[in-house]
């Protein structure tokens, strides 16, 4: 990767900005980016869709690198357990692999990220990208090592990724529908504890600020993912965002 605070960062930012404005095509933007992502160091990057305001949970590559692990992925079903999702929903800062990494985490975790790293990269970069209208996707940046950037790298990457989305979605004109879905039957509480959860609180951290006994608040997530069908927190973080259960109102806190 590249040293840090590198100057050679910079300059091939800028001039990747300057190229992605005068891209008049999807191919060509692409070409452009991903130059720029290897230059890096970077082998592969793809813009991932996951999910609009009310959109179903289809997460899918629109742009970028199509790659085979990509089918597995989906074939796999790993969305639902796959905890780079949640963490990027809660943040807006790009962040690697091993920051969401557990040692002890359940066994299908660790196996997903164990194939990950067989199959497709050494590591990987995240970079959220957060609509205006609650719309929801990453920009995936991945690696044969280990990816060791500051932050302010991280930050220059991250405008770099930023600017793709944005041309690359006003040249698609449309590639991301939002067909209308009807929302779960979720109560107040349940979205309550669902969208703490969401938001990286534990347990008892959203029983203090709800009022309620750990117990409770355990049991309402538990009728989520029942209502939800989903078998991890992870699964329901992905849900409840595809069903625009996590815009936040006036009643989260009481």
């Amino acid at each position: 990767m590249v040293e840090p605070h590198s100057s050679f960062l910079s300059s091939i930012s800028a001039q990747f900005m300057i190229e992605a404005t005068a891209c008049e095509t999807i191919q060509a933007l692409d070409d452009c980016f991903l130059k720029f992502a290897r230059a890096l160091g970077f082998s592969s990057a793809m813009f991932v869709h996951l999910s609009s305001g009310g959109g179903a949970i289809a997460p899918r590559v629109v742009f970028g690198d199509q790659d085979p692990w990509i089918e597995h992925y989906a074939a796999q079903n790993y969305a639902r357990l796959d905890p780079t999702i949640p963490r990027a929903f809660r943040s807006r800062e790009a962040f690697t692999w091993g920051k969401v990494e557990r040692p002890g985490a359940p066994r299908r975790e660790r196996q997903f990220f164990g194939e990950a790293r067989e199959a497709w990269a050494k590591d990987g970069l995240i970079v959220p990208i957060h609509g205006p209208f609650g719309e929801f996707s990453v920009v995936n940046l991945l690696c044969s090592r280990r990816i060791l950037l500051a932050d302010e790298e991280m930050a220059v990457i991250k405008s770099a990724c930023n600017t793709y989305v944005s041309v690359a979605l006003c040249l698609s004109q449309g590639a991301l529908p939002a067909p209308p879905v009807a929302s779960p039957p979720l109560t107040k509480r349940e979205c309550q504890c669902v969208y703490w959860m969401c938001m990286g609180k534990h347990d008892a951290e959203t029983a203090k600020i709800l009022g309620l006994s750990v117990h409770t608040v355990r049991d309402y997530v538990d009728r989520a993912k029942s209502k939800l069908d989903a078998e991890t927190r992870p699964e329901l973080s992905l849900k409840a965002l595809a069903f625009g259960l996590l815009v936040p109102d006036r009643g989260m806190m009481a």
